[in-house]
């Protein structure tokens, strides 16, 4: 297989878990939000981001700024990125139909265009790679803790009850989600540090060119 061709479908493959990880972090904010705005509607008495907590009128003023905050910034953030999960789309399908016989001068002009999107979009795919990592962090998190439920701890050891084995299909889900986000971001992020390189590389040479031609002249 051509070495750079392996590579690209590589980073292209990365870039699609990261951009697609984006939009579902940013579907689960949307979420949150909307569960407070309808618990707030029916006016149940627990609140919905604190299990077991009674919705004192303070606490629901905190919590409520905290779901609608999420709420926006969900939103916000899928309009911010959806240009670019189309775009990464669009280079991966036309990558996988064109297969292992893409002719040379395909493949350089679809890494260039991969080239130019990253260099267009540099400040928000940083962005969408810290995104990545904090939401692949906190599934983890919510991981461990839905696994420490599974175990019930009493004077005679632990016991398993079949409530708490229903908690292993969610506790493999965010562990399963939050190791491909971590990897995704880890491994992208290393794409995007030789993204950096090569497109350092290219305006030097445009200088060079530049002063050689005398185009950099008042």
């Amino acid at each position: 297989m051509n070495p750079v061709l392996s590579q690209f479908r590589t980073e292209i493959r990365h870039f699609f878990l990261v951009s697609l990880l984006n939009h579902v972090f940013a579907a689960i904010a949307i979420a949150t939000g909307v569960q407070y705005i309808v618990t707030a509607i029916i006016s149940q008495t627990i609140d919905p981001l604190i299990p077991g907590i009674p919705m004192i009128p303070g606490l629901r003023i905190f919590t409520g700024a905290i779901a609608l905050i999420c709420f926006g910034l969900g939103i916000s953030w899928i309009l911010s990125t959806v240009r670019i999960f189309e775009s990464i789309v669009t280079i991966k399908e036309e990558l996988e139909k064109a297969g292992e016989a893409i002719p040379d001068e395909r493949l350089t002009c679809l890494i260039v265009r991969m080239l130019a999107h990253y260099r267009d979009n540099r400040t928000t795919i940083r962005t969408m790679i810290l995104v990545c990592t904090l939401g692949g962090a906190a599934f983890f998190e919510f991981g461990i803790a839905n696994g420490l439920k599974v175990l019930s701890i009493s004077s005679g050891g632990f016991a398993f009850t079949l409530d708490n084995l229903l908690l292993i299909p969610a506790m493999l889900l965010m562990l399963g989600i939050s190791l491909a986000s971590l990897l995704s971001s880890y491994y992208f992020l290393k794409f995007v540090q030789t993204w950096d390189r090569r497109l350092n590389e290219i305006e030097e040479s445009e200088c060079s060119l530049k002063k050689t031609l005398g185009l950099d002249e008042p």
